[in-house]
């Protein structure tokens, strides 16, 4: 399945080229993974050298109006820094948990580039407002506890405490990967979501 989260959400603009900059916020609103950020930096060059705003301040209510024209809000911040003695505007998006947002279409980023949402990806966007695939998708390629309640081997497929990693989630079910590398799928409506303390991760309770 094509998954709208990307890890290439830092941009950096000219002050001539801010021509797209609600189609740049409203793709990494929609594509930054939640816990993140998404970074624009504006009056930087693509190879990293400083050229500088004329006017930070206009720079920063150009970056408001345009947000303003998004739907649902996002969660932005701008600031002012100084580069090589140039002034530039940094702006950080945050994921909202109110995806999909719109400036017209819903765009999300493909690696360097922003392009407008497939009817697939939109769905995964939609199902993220769900309160336990938001907080699943947390933690897609990372470390889980999972608690299967077995006591003998032939019961579940899970041990009563077992590493697994989340590899996909959606609003019907979800796929982790064992130690060893196989894959299974449960449907969400047999877990309960808790927390493992002493490796400070989350932990699925899957009950059959």
């Amino acid at each position: 399945m094509e998954h709208p989260w990307e890890d290439y959400l830092l941009e950096r603009k000219v002050e001539s080229d801010l021509k797209d900059l609600l189609k740049t916020l409203v793709a990494f609103a929609n594509s930054v993974r939640p816990d993140h950020v998404a970074t624009i930096l504006i009056g930087e060059k693509d190879d990293g050298a400083a050229a500088g705003v004329t006017n930070p301040d206009n720079i920063q209510k150009n970056i408001r109006k345009e947000t303003e024209k998004i739907y649902p809000p996002i969660i932005w911040s701008s600031h002012v820094y100084e580069k090589e003695g140039k002034y530039c505007v940094r702006v950080e998006i945050e994921h909202s948990g109110n995806t999909p947002h719109f400036g017209g279409v819903a765009w999300v980023r493909r690696g360097s580039s922003t392009i407008e949402a497939s009817e697939e990806v939109f769905q995964a966007l939609i199902e993220l407002r769900l309160e336990m695939v938001r907080e699943l998708s947390k933690w897609i390629n990372k470390e889980v506890t999972i608690d299967g309640g077995r006591v003998r081997p032939w019961d579940f497929p899970w041990a009563s405490e077992e590493l697994a990693k989340v590899v996909f989630v959606n609003r019907f079910w979800i796929t982790l990967e064992r130690a060893h590398g196989e894959r299974l799928s449960e449907s969400l409506e047999k877990l309960t979501l808790s927390y493992d303390d002493k490796r400070n991760q989350l932990k699925i309770l899957i009950r059959y």
